[in-house]
C-alpha cells in the first residue's frame, strides 16, 4: 500500500484509483473528467472556447460527417485514457469546423489541446492507414507536454517513448513551479530529443536511489536516464544545480566526459574510464581569433580519434567562447 491513495466511488460503478500527480488542479480535472461523457459531442462555439481549455491535454476530432470506423475507433481510445485526457467531438457542425480552420475536404482531423503549452498538435486522418495504432501512438506522443508532472499513469508510457529522460526533482510544488519556470525554454528547445519531467519525491520515494540520487535530502535533484542504452547519470549532488551548469554537464554526456552510474558502486558503463565525471578533455579545439572565423577541431572526447571538421550533429547548436555562450 502506498499513501495517500485516492479513489472515486460511484454508484453501479467499479471505483477508479487516482494515479496522477498530488496536485489540486491536477485531482480537480480528474473528477471533472469523470462527469463528463467521455467523448463529449460540441455543437456550439462557447461550449467549444471553454472545451479546449478545461484539462491540461484535451483531444477533440472534427469530422466533416459521421464516419463509423473513426469514431468507433476513438470512442474506444477515449474510454482507455479517460483517467488521464479529455476527449470530444465535433461532427457536422461547419461553424465550429470553419472556426478552427478544418478543411471539410479532409477525412477528419484530430486536434490535441495543450492550455499550459500554449500549443497544438494535428492528425489529419486522411493519411491514417491501420486506425486504431496510429491514432493511439498520436494520443501516447501529442499528450506529453513540454515538461510532465511524473505520475504512476505516465511514468510507464514515458519509458516506452524510448526517448532521454530528464528527472527534475524538488519537494514542493512551488519549488517545482520554479523548475519548470527555470527550464521551459530549454525543454521546449529539445522537446523532440528528450523528455523533461518534474518529479514528486514523496509520490516516488524509491525512485532517486533508482537514479543514483543517494542523498534523498538535498533538492533540487536531477538525472538523466538513457533509456535505449540503459545508462543512468546523476546529476552530482555536492554541486549547484543551475541551468547553465545543467546544460554544459548534458553536453559532457553527449561527448562521453561523464561516465554512467551503476548501482552498488562497481565498474561504471560507458564514457571514458581516463576522465573524472565533470572534468577531463572534452576532445574540442577552438582556432583563431574572437570576432573572426574560427576552425573547430575534434580530437577524443567520445567524438572519435584524429582531427577534423565538426559534425553536423542533428538536434544540437554549438556556440563558440566569446561570441555568446556555451550551450546545449
Amino acid at each position: 500500500m502506498t499513501f495517500p491513495s485516492i479513489f472515486l466511488l460511484q454508484a453501479n460503478k467499479p471505483p477508479v484509483k487516482y494515479l496522477g500527480p498530488l496536485l489540486s488542479k491536477s485531482l480537480n480535472n480528474f473528477l471533472y473528467r469523470s462527469t463528463r461523457l467521455q467523448p463529449t459531442p460540441l455543437t456550439q462555439v462557447d461550449d467549444l472556447a471553454k472545451f479546449k481549455t478545461s484539462d491540461e491535454t484535451v483531444f477533440i476530432l472534427f469530422l466533416s460527417q459521421p464516419q463509423e470506423f473513426v469514431t468507433s475507433v476513438y470512442e474506444d481510445l477515449a474510454q482507455k485514457y479517460k483517467n488521464e485526457f479529455t476527449f470530444g467531438t465535433v461532427v457536422g457542425v461547419d461553424e465550429l469546423l470553419e472556426k478552427e480552420r478544418v478543411n471539410l475536404e479532409l477525412k477528419g482531423v484530430l486536434v490535441v489541446y495543450k492550455p499550459l503549452d500554449g500549443e497544438t498538435e494535428k492528425l489529419d486522418l486522411t493519411t491514417v492507414n491501420s486506425g486504431v495504432d496510429e491514432i493511439e501512438k498520436f494520443i501516447k506522443e501529442s499528450s506529453r507536454l513540454t515538461i510532465t508532472d511524473l505520475s504512476p499513469w505516465n511514468h510507464p508510457r514515458l519509458l516506452e517513448l524510448q526517448k532521454p529522460l530528464v528527472y527534475l526533482f524538488a519537494p514542493t510544488p512551488s519549488a517545482r513551479d520554479n523548475l519548470r519556470s527555470q527550464y521551459l525554454r530549454f525543454a521546449k528547445d529539445y522537446h523532440h530529443q528528450f523528455v523533461s519531467i518534474l518529479v514528486d519525491p514523496h509520490l516516488f520515494p524509491d525512485l532517486m536511489p533508482q537514479l543514483g540520487l543517494l542523498d534523498t535530502t538535498r533538492f533540487p535533484a536531477g538525472a538523466v536516464r538513457l533509456v535505449a542504452e540503459d545508462k543512468i547519470y546523476p546529476y552530482p549532488q555536492t554541486e549547484e544545480m543551475t541551468l547553465g551548469k545543467v546544460q554544459g554537464w548534458g553536453m559532457r554526456i553527449w561527448q562521453g566526459g561523464v561516465e554512467a552510474w551503476v548501482p552498488g558502486g562497481g565498474e561504471k558503463k560507458g564514457g571514458d574510464s581516463g576522465k573524472k565525471e565533470g572534468g577531463g578533455d572534452s576532445g574540442i579545439r577552438i582556432q583563431g581569433k574572437v570576432g573572426t572565423k574560427r576552425k573547430v577541431t575534434v580530437g577524443g572526447g567520445g567524438w572519435g580519434k584524429g582531427k577534423g571538421k565538426i559534425p553536423t550533429i542533428p538536434g544540437v547548436r554549438i556556440n563558440i567562447p566569446g561570441v555568446r555562450r556555451d550551450e546545449l
